[in-house]
C-alpha cells in the first residue's frame, strides 16, 4: 500500500494519506488525530461547512467532566469518485496499547441515541472533498483523567471491520494500525473547569407526525443571581439547532408569593418524525441555591390566528413569558404540552 484511496482519518494534520512504508516522515503515527473533533458542551451550528472549512487546523477541545460533550468527526476522501462511509467513535480510559478488545465494546451514541448497528450515521464527500458528520457523537465523561477516542469508517471498498481475531500483541497492533486509515485514534484529556454542577440524564423528545414551531422554554425559580443554566440536543434538524448556550441568571425581584422567576427560550422549527434526548446543566458558579431552587425545560408549540387551535389556546402573557419573549411571540398562542423539573433540595 502507498497512497490510500478512500475516506480517512489522519494521524496529524500533516497526514496525506499516503502510506509508504519505511519512508514515512517522523512521528506520523501518533493518537492525536485533527479528525476526531471534541466541541464541548455545545452542538456546532453548520458542522460541515466549519469543520471542512478549517481542515488544515486541530480545532479539538478538552472534553468536560459531568456535561454532555459534542463530538463530531472528519474524514476526506482520497478515492477518485463520490464515496460514502459509516463512521463510528469509541472510548476507552487511557492506555499506552490500543487493543481492540479495549474499546469494541464502548460504542459512543449520537444525540437520538443511535449507535451504528443500522449503518445510519452516514458521511459523504465528492473526490478531494472533505465529509463531515452533522449528528454529533455524545459522550458525558466521568471523571478528570485522560481518555482515548477511535473513530471509524466504513465504505463498501473498505469495510474496516472492528476485528473479531485477536489482537494481542505488538506486531499485530502495529500491523492494524498502519493497515487501517480508515480509523482514527485521540487522546483526550477531561477538565474538571466549567463543569456543571447538575446535568440531567437524556429527555427523551419525540415530534410526531407533523412539523411545528416550538418554544423550547427554560424557567428557573428561587436559582441565584450569577448562576448560570443551558440546554441543547446536537440532533440535527430543526433550525435552529435546539440549543441554549451557558447563560447566567439575572438578578429579580420576588413576586408576591416570595419567588425570584426567570426563564429564558428558543423558538425552532422542528421537522415531523424528529427525535432526540434533550439535557439541561445547572452552574452555580459559587452561589448557594435559593431555598425552593427549582429549574424547569418547557416545550411550547405556538400558532397563528389562523390555526383552527387558536382560539383555545393562551398568549404568551398568560403563560408567564419574560416581556422579550412575549414581544417575539406577539400575535400567537401556545400551551405547555410537556415539561421536565428538576427540585434542588
Amino acid at each position: 500500500m502507498t497512497q490510500y484511496n478512500d475516506l480517512f482519518f489522519r494521524v496529524n494534520t500533516g497526514d496525506t494519506g499516503d502510506r509508504n512504508f519505511g519512508n514515512e516522515s517522523q512521528n506520523t503515527i501518533a493518537y492525536q488525530s485533527p479528525d476526531i473533533i471534541p466541541q464541548g458542551l455545545t452542538p456546532t451550528l453548520n458542522p460541515a461547512d466549519f469543520f471542512a472549512g478549517n481542515y488544515s487546523s486541530d480545532v479539538g477541545q478538552n472534553l468536560v467532566e459531568s456535561g454532555d460533550n459534542y463530538i463530531y468527526l472528519r474524514a476526506k476522501n482520497l478515492a477518485g469518485e463520490s464515496r460514502s462511509g459509516s463512521v463510528s467513535l469509541y472510548a476507552v480510559p487511557a492506555s499506552l496499547l490500543l487493543y481492540p478488545y479495549l474499546w469494541a465494546d464502548n460504542e459512543l451514541q449520537t444525540s437520538d441515541k443511535n449507535v451504528d448497528n443500522g449503518n445510519k450515521n452516514i458521511i459523504k464527500a465528492d473526490s478531494g472533498k472533505v465529509a463531515v458528520t452533522d449528528n454529533p457523537f455524545v459522550w458525558r465523561a466521568p471523571t478528570p483523567d485522560h481518555y482515548c477516542l477511535i473513530s471509524r469508517v466504513s465504505t463498501t471498498a473498505h469495510p474496516n471491520p472492528v476485528p473479531n481475531a485477536p489482537v494481542g500483541n505488538m506486531d499485530q497492533l502495529t500491523e492494524f494500525i498502519l493497515d487501517n486509515p480508515g480509523f482514527g485514534w485521540r487522546n483526550v484529556t477531561i477538565v474538571d473547569a466549567n463543569k456543571p454542577d447538575y446535568t440531567t440524564k437524556g429527555i427523551n423528545f419525540d415530534q410526531g407526525s407533523a412539523s411545528a414551531m416550538v418554544t423550547f422554554d427554560i424557567k428557573c425559580v428561587n436559582v441565584p443571581a450569577g448562576a448560570s443554566v443551558a440546554f441543547s440536543a446536537g440532533t440535527p434538524g430543526p433550525s435552529p439547532l435546539i440549543s441554549l448556550g451557558k447563560t447566567s441568571v439575572p438578578d429579580t425581584l420576588p413576586d408576591q408569593a416570595g419567588n425570584r422567576n426567570w426563564h429564558t427560550g428558543i423558538d425552532c422549527l422542528v421537522p415531523a418524525n424528529y427525535k432526540t434526548t434533550i439535557d439541561y446543566s445547572y452552574w452555580s458558579n459559587g452561589h448557594a441555591p435559593l431555598p425552593g431552587m427549582s429549574i424547569t425545560v418547557r416545550v411550547l408549540p405556538f400558532v397563528s390566528s389562523d390555526h383552527r387551535l387558536f382560539g383555545r389556546l393562551f398568549t404568551p402573557e398568560q403563560l408567564g413569558m419574560t416581556p422579550e419573549r412575549c414581544k417575539a411571540l406577539a400575535g400567537k398562542r401556545g400551551i405547555v404540552l410537556g415539561s421536565h423539573t428538576t427540585v434542588f433540595r
